[in-house]
């Protein structure tokens, strides 16, 4: 026995130390991302480019629009409301007239064919936006060079698979998957005649796959795979467009109104988070510096353990949820 263990002492530590080098290295490499200076302005060489953001009229997607304006993007909202898309534009370029702001109007949850007509449609906003800045002031001609997969969210928080109709999950798939696929479809040739450019997917803490979101956790296991294969595909064709996935945890939103603290920033925070991790290499990043030291947990803990935490917030929130529909 003495011999057995002599013969195989050594194979196991190097083992172990192999494990533990891998580990500081990983642990080192994500943190130090947090450090790296973004590289969003190379997306924005003439200062008059392009940026359009799905999902924008509230919450993360409307962040992303103040930080993109806030760094000399022009910008096209997206949204399904024109009456309140309008309404977020006229804000933006109160506060920012220096750039332009344009509205794009999609309902991403119904999704049609007339999607394909979109490319024309952000071309012609172009044009016309660049057309009326020329004719007052001198002004680089803008392209669309950087596309923010933003739209997205789950309707039926803490619900059994069983209790949503055809319908719910329709709507969840589409409004989470199948509206950045068939946006970035569209848009993919005009990122690539404009290169450099960038997709950026937003993805969350649910891709890990979460009890009574199994729907909505799906969507965003499935959009990690799209962020890694569409990074791939570029890649292989030469093409200078930039892939990566931003995972989110906790925001405080207008359809998430939870007190905010260190650990649930406010929208605006995480956007300017994401922008920031721009250019750091990976393809899929935790935009939020504390939102990253959560995920750990994630990496390391027993799935079991974890799945039973979130189970049991879930049900909390489920617990709520039907409180309040008795009382009312």
């Amino acid at each position: 026995m003495t011999d057995l263990l002599g013969t195989y002492t050594k194979p196991l530590a190097y083992l172990g130390l192999l494990t533990l080098g891998k580990n500081a290295y990983f642990l080192t490499r994500q943190a130090t991302t947090y450090l790296l200076p973004s590289t969003l302005q190379h997306y924005n060489s003439t200062k008059a480019n392009w940026a359009l953001v799905t999902g924008a009229t509230d919450g993360i997607g409307f962040g992303f629009g103040q930080e993109l304006c806030a760094r000399g993007f022009n910008v096209i909202l997206h949204g399904r409301n024109a009456e309140k898309l309008d309404r977020r534009r006229r804000e933006l370029q109160t506060l920012f007239p220096e750039v332009c702001v344009a509205a794009l109007v999609r309902d991403a949850q119904n999704l049609t064919a007339d999607i394909d007509d979109v490319d024309a449609e952000v071309r012609d906003i172009i044009r016309r936006c660049n057309t009326t800045a020329g004719s007052g002031s001198q002004r680089d001609t803008g392209t669309l060079t950087v596309l923010i997969n933003n739209v997205g969210g789950e309707t039926k928080p803490s619900t059994l698979l069983k209790e949503y109709t055809f319908e719910d999950v329709q709507a969840t798939v589409s409004r989470n998957a199948t509206f950045a696929i068939q946006i970035t479809r569209v848009l993919a040739a005009q990122l690539e005649e404009n290169a450099p450019g960038l997709v950026m997917n937003v993805s969350s803490l649910a891709a890990f796959g979460l009890p009574y979101i199994s729907i909505y956790s799906s969507t965003k296991g499935f959009m990690d795979s799209f962020t890694k294969s569409l990074r791939a595909e570029f890649a292989a064709e030469g093409k200078k467009v930039e892939v990566m996935g931003l995972r989110v945890a906790e925001v405080r939103t207008a359809g998430y109104d939870v007190k905010s603290n260190l650990f649930i920033p406010e929208a605006r925070v995480l956007a300017a988070a994401g922008l920031d991790r721009v250019g750091c290499g990976q393809e899929i990043v935790w935009a939020y510096f504390w939102h990253w030291l959560q995920g750990l947990s994630f990496e390391y803990l027993p799935r079991w353990m974890l799945m039973k935490i979130s189970a049991m917030k879930l049900k909390a929130i489920r617990a709520d949820r039907e409180a309040k529909a008795k009382s009312s």
